[in-house]
C-alpha cells in the first residue's frame, strides 16, 4: 500500500477457536495489511493480540477499529502505544 503508516492495535478477545482468523479477515477486508501479530494468552479465557497494521489515515484506522469491535468474541480494541 502506498502512502501508509504502521499502527499497533491491541485486541482483547475470548480465547476461542478461529478468533485470530476472524480478526485477521476483517482487517484484510478493510484493505489493510497485517505486518506483524503477537498473541499473549492471559488466563485461559482471554487472549491479547497486538497487530501491527498499515493504514492510510486516521479515518481508515477508525473504520478498522469499528469493524473489529463488532466481532462477538472481541472484548476490547484500542490503539496500542
Amino acid at each position: 500500500m502506498k502512502n501508509t503508516f504502521s499502527v499497533d492495535v491491541r485486541v482483547d478477545t475470548a480465547n476461542q477457536r478461529g478468533v485470530l482468523a476472524t480478526v485477521a479477515s476483517v482487517i484484510a477486508e478493510q484493505d489493510s495489511n497485517i505486518e506483524n501479530v503477537s498473541i499473549d494468552e492471559r488466563d485461559g479465557l482471554y487472549s491479547s493480540m497486538i497487530f501491527t497494521i498499515s493504514v492510510r489515515d486516521r479515518v481508515h484506522l477508525a473504520q478498522i477499529i469499528r469493524r473489529v469491535r463488532a466481532i462477538d468474541s472481541v472484548a476490547r480494541i484500542a490503539r496500542s502505544k
